[in-house]
């Protein structure tokens, strides 16, 4: 398995998840993700914010705000939402995942919670049939302040994502606190 930091975009389309993983855990830990807020305006008209964190060494690409049911990536309108994904790696040459949320409806809150989120931004088997549908290489469980994550939830949705996704897609998680 080569090192991610060896690996050409021609490679990148034979790996499958834990094609992925093998080769992040190769380069010994010299490997740097991007989170982009794919719902956010480009820097610059005619380029995705993703082509430039790609372009300034980024060797993964993580999508925060994605949403599987009304997928959208600023800078990227005029592809159509079942391709979005395998265009964004096209363009790339690099992995691309998405954030999806394990929400916690049955824990106390600790804190005032934001809106409910979307359903496709909801990390539940749905969603991850949807995304593994979708093309990504990469799913992070994660925890973004005042959602209503919990490290529980983060746990039994990692047991969910291994059966549904297996090992088409690599699965990380993490949690944010303030």
């Amino acid at each position: 398995m080569k090192r991610i930091l060896n690996c050409l975009a021609s490679d990148f389309t034979k790996m499958n998840g834990k094609d992925l993983k093998a080769s992040i855990e190769a380069a010994e830990g010299r490997t740097m993700i991007a989170e982009i807020v794919c719902t956010a305006t480009p820097l610059y008209p005619g380029l995705t914010n993703a082509e430039y964190a790609a372009a300034f060494g980024a060797d993964m690409i993580l999508l925060n705000m994605f949403d599987v049911n009304a997928p959208r990536i600023m800078g990227l309108e005029n592809v159509p939402a079942e391709n979005l994904i395998r265009k964004l790696k096209e363009l790339l040459g690099r992995p691309v995942g998405i954030n999806l949320e394990p929400v916690d409806v049955h824990a106390l809150p600790a804190e005032t919670l934001q809106k409910l989120l979307p359903t496709g931004r909801i990390s539940t088997a749905d969603s991850l049939k949807r995304a593994k549908e979708l093309g990504v290489d990469f799913i992070c469980l994660t925890g973004n302040p005042q959602t209503g994550v919990t490290n529980n939830e983060i746990m039994q949705a990692i047991t969910t994502a291994k059966t549904i996704c297996d090992d088409d897609c690599m699965i990380i998680a993490e949690k944010t606190t303030l």
